[in-house]
This record gives structure tokens, C-alpha cells and sequence, in this order.
């Protein structure tokens, strides 16, 4: 009788109400995965799977300015008004510059003979512009606007601990599924296939022909690159605390609750560590190697941070499993030490860049158009290169390419502030909560430094990737603590 009286006391959810929390879901869990799993397709880096990603998300920006997601909605704290502000400007700024680009009424720039060869050549062309191919800059300035979506829509999700930890979940799930893949390409076709589409030139004889593995990425740059992120994520929640931590006498301290609680949950994430440590091996990527490396000295750090003196017995188990991991990379892996500074296609980076130089000293101002590399480099490109290359295998120097000096650091700002932001958020997290703005910061890192070198960075599933992890940092770093903070919501 009594349980019958509590019962009928105990407040019941309205179906309008449960309704909202089930389409709250809905577009939670549809962004995340979106954006975790867009590596599934190639990377997301066709037409055909980034195409439909922004178009997914721009109807979640859609239901979540309907006031579907999170009832906070877009809500600024009074802190984050400034550094917010400096960001949405820097990005409309970078609108406009990719607008001027592909218009007729812009100053002639050194793309000008470009249009007067054409109409030479065609007998007519176009009104010149510094734009070299305005249908490819308007597809990558779609996916600047999506990156800018995720940002705006994450940062409002983030604030729930819970979903923070939930994204990192997914995004672990999702590098474990592409080194899956990449074991199974490896077995039945040598990782010289990713779906039905074949990695090198001429035909595949099973007997003969061996590819370097990369998942479902067909570079395995970038590959590396997605599987350090994932590590670094794997590292952040074995550092995360139990989901109702128990009352200690001295208040609570996660590292002692690492060292104390070996859970199953840990012992997976830590599995899975080495698993996608052994894909980044496979894949021969030395750039990718020490990016993750870095990326998780960094997060380890800053998770050991204040307790290195009082930890010794921590600090040795950090130390030999760095060391570990260094003499493993080093000598494991014949293909890792055995790649030069060869490009996948053959050439050579040094002779890239120094034609990538060539372009920005032609046109230092106003670029060549965003995504106009490969246009420009048909026309630069060395003689001592035969094959055609249309990335400049360093994002830096190819933003400066595309955009010019002013374009090109207005995208540094865009990336580096956002990252100063997570990394002033993990510095002065709570104990508890460290690790969700640890992992903010440090799984970026990864990508960004691969990318001075390379072009991870620019892969769709990976730049999508990135963008929620800095919104989920910039989230934690300017969240609102009042009283003692609840370690889940």
C-alpha cells in the first residue's frame, strides 16, 4: 500500500514532454554519429559522403534553432561573449574572402592571364577572377560553413557532461571500426582496395601486389592521424572517473582512482589503445607516429598535472610506457623506419612546396582560390615531377596558397584560438571533469601537427571531427560552475 502511495506521488512525464526528450535525443546522437562515423565513407572525402553529411547537418542547425537538442539553446555566458564574438567574426571574415574570390569585380590579380590564355585558346572566357575553379571553391566553402555549424551546435550540446563523454565514446567506437576495416582489406586484398575503389595504379594481382594499410581512408596519413586521435581518446576516458565516485576521506583524486579501480572499462579503452597503436605501425606513417605521441604525452600530462612529485609510482608507469612506445615505433615497424619523404603518388615534398612558394610569391594577396591548389600546381608543378599532384601536403602553406597571407592567417586564428581556449579549459578543469577538456585539446593536436607536413587535417571526416572537439573544449572551458558540480549530468 505504501509502495502504491509513493508511486501515484511520483511526478509522471507528460507525452509532450517525453515527446521533447526523445527528439532531444534523436538530434544528439544523429549529430555525433554523423560527425564521428563520417569516416566510414572514404574519409568523407568524395562528393557522394560529404554531400550528404552537410546536408544533415545543416537540417540539425535547423531543429536545433527550433529549440530541439538542448533547452539552453545557443546561450552565451557572460565570459565567452568577447573571445566568441573575435571567433564569429574571424569566420565571416573568412566567408567574405571566399565570396571576393569567386567575384568579377575584384582587382585583376596574376590570375588574369589564366582567363585571357583561355579565351585564346576557346575563343571566349570568363571575366577574370582569383578564383581559378569557382565550382571547386564553392564546394569547400560548404564545408567551411558545415565545420562552422558543428562548432556553433556542439559547443551547445557539450555542456552536459554526459554528452561530452558520449562523443568521445562514439569517436573512440569509430577508430576501432576503421582499423577493423583496415585488418579485414589487409587480409583479402593486401589494403590495396577501400571498398571497391583500388589505391594504386594499374591492376591488382593478389600474388604480387601489397598497399600500405589505411583503413577506410585511401591515404594512411590520414589514417594514422584518425587512429591517434582515437588513442588519445581512449587514454582521456581510462582517466575518467567512475560515473558515482565513492567519498574518500581526503576528497577525490581520479589518477588515485585510476591506479585503484582496474575496471573492465579500463582494460577495453586500454586494449583498444594498442590495437589502434598497431594500424598507426602498420600504416608507416612517421608523421602520424610522433603527432600521436605528442598528442598523448600532452594529455597525459595535463591529467598528471600537480601530482608528479606526489605519484612517483605513476610517474615511472608513464615514463616506460612512452619509452615502450618510442622503441616499439622505432624498431617494430621495418615500413615505419623504411619510408622517406616520399608523397603516396611519388613525389617528392620539398619540390611541392618549394612550387606551393612559387604560387604564393605570384599571387601573395588575394590567392588563387580556395581549393585552386591543383589548379595552379598543373601550372607550376617541377619538371623533375611526372605526376600530378593537387594538394601541397601542408595545410598551412596551402591555405596561404588558396587565400593569400591574409585569408591564410585568418584560418591560423580560426584553428588556434579555439585551441587556446581548450587548452586554458583543461588547465583549470575540475579534477573530475579534466579529462573531457584534456581530450578537447589534446586529440586535435594530433591532426594539426600531422597536417604542417601533410593533409589530414583537411579530410572531411577528420576537420568535422576536430571542429566538435574544439566546441566541446571551448564548451567545458567556459561552463558555469555553481556549488559542487554534479561529475554526470
Amino acid at each position: 500500500m505504501r509502495g502504491d502511495i509513493e508511486e501515484a506521488d511520483r511526478p509522471r512525464l507528460s507525452v509532450r514532454a517525453a515527446a521533447r526528450r526523445v527528439a532531444d535525443w534523436l538530434v544528439m546522437t544523429t549529430l555525433f554519429g554523423v560527425v564521428a562515423f563520417s569516416s566510414m565513407p572514404m574519409g568523407a572525402n568524395r562528393d557522394w559522403a560529404w554531400g550528404p553529411i552537410v546536408v544533415v547537418v545543416g537540417l540539425l542547425g535547423l531543429a536545433m534553432a527550433a529549440g530541439l537538442g538542448t533547452r539552453s539553446g545557443f546561450e552565451v555566458a557572460d565570459a565567452e561573449r568577447k573571445p566568441l564574438s573575435i571567433l564569429l567574426a574571424l569566420f565571416v571574415l573568412l566567408v567574405a574572402i571566399a565570396l571576393m574570390q569567386m567575384s568579377s569585380w575584384m582587382p585583376t590579380t596574376a590570375a588574369a592571364w589564366f582567363y585571357e590564355r583561355a579565351a585564346g585558346l576557346l575563343g571566349s572566357a570568363t571575366t577574370p577572377m582569383p578564383s581559378l575553379a569557382v565550382d571547386v571553391e564553392r564546394n569547400s566553402l560548404l564545408k567551411v560553413l558545415a565545420c562552422g555549424a558543428i562548432f556553433v551546435m556542439v559547443r551547445a550540446l557539450a555542456r552536459r557532461t554526459f554528452r561530452a563523454r558520449l562523443f568521445l565514446l562514439f569517436f573512440v567506437a569509430s577508430a576501432t571500426l576503421v582499423m577493423t576495416y583496415g585488418i579485414t582489406m589487409q587480409i583479402t586484398t593486401n589494403s590495396c582496395y577501400v571498398g571497391s575503389y583500388l589505391k594504386k595504379d594499374g591492376g591488382y594481382s593478389s600474388l604480387t601486389d601489397a598497399c600500405v594499410m589505411s583503413g577506410t581512408f585511401v591515404n594512411s596519413n590520414s589514417f594514422a592521424a584518425y587512429l591517434g586521435m582515437g588513442i588519445v581518446a581512449a587514454i582521456a576516458l581510462i582517466f575518467a572517473p567512475r560515473p558515482q565516485p565513492r567519498l574518500v576521506p581526503h576528497g577525490y583524486d581520479e589518477v588515485e582512482s585510476v591506479i585503484a579501480s582496474i575496471t573492465g572499462f579500463r582494460l577495453t579503452l586500454l586494449a583498444i589503445s594498442l590495437f589502434l597503436l598497431s594500424g598507426i605501425l602498420i600504416s608507416a606513417s612517421r608523421a602520424g607516429f610522433a603527432s600521436t605521441v605528442v598528442g598523448v604525452g600532452l594529455a597525459v600530462g595535463l591529467l598528471m598535472r600537480g601530482r608528479w612529485r606526489s605519484r612517483p609510482e605513476v610517474v615511472r608507469v608513464v615514463v616506460a610506457a612512452l619509452v615502450l612506445a618510442i622503441v616499439v615505433g622505432l624498431f617494430a615497424s621495418g615500413a615505419l623506419i623504411s619510408k622517406s619523404m616520399k608523397t603516396h603518388d611519388g613525389g617528392n615534398r620539398l619540390d611541392i612546396w618549394l612550387a606551393a612558394l612559387h604560387a604564393l610569391r605570384e599571387s601573395p594577396w588575394l590567392g588563387w582560390g580556395l581549393g585552386s591548389f591543383a589548379d595552379i600546381y598543373t601550372v607550376l608543378q617541377p619538371p623533375a615531377l611526372t605526376l600530378a599532384n593537387d594538394l601541397a601536403h601542408s595545410t598551412p602553406l596551402e591555405m596561404l596558397v588558396e587565400l593569400g597571407v591574409p585569408g591564410g592567417i585568418v584560418v591560423f586564428a580560426l584553428v588556434l584560438l579555439p585551441l587556446a581556449v581548450c587548452l586554458r579549459g583543461a588547465l583549470r578543469a575540475q579534477r573530475g571533469l579534466r579529462y573531457l577538456s584534456v581530450a578537447a585539446f589534446a586529440m586535435p593536436v594530433v591532426p594539426i601537427l600531422h597536417s604542417l607536413i601533410d593533409f589530414s587535417l583537411q579530410m572531411p571526416a577528420i576537420e568535422f571531427a576536430v571542429s566538435a572537439l574544439l566546441a566541446i573544449g571551448w564548451s567545458r572551458a567556459f561552463a558555469a560552475h555553481k556549488g559542487r558540480q554534479r561529475q554526470f549530468t
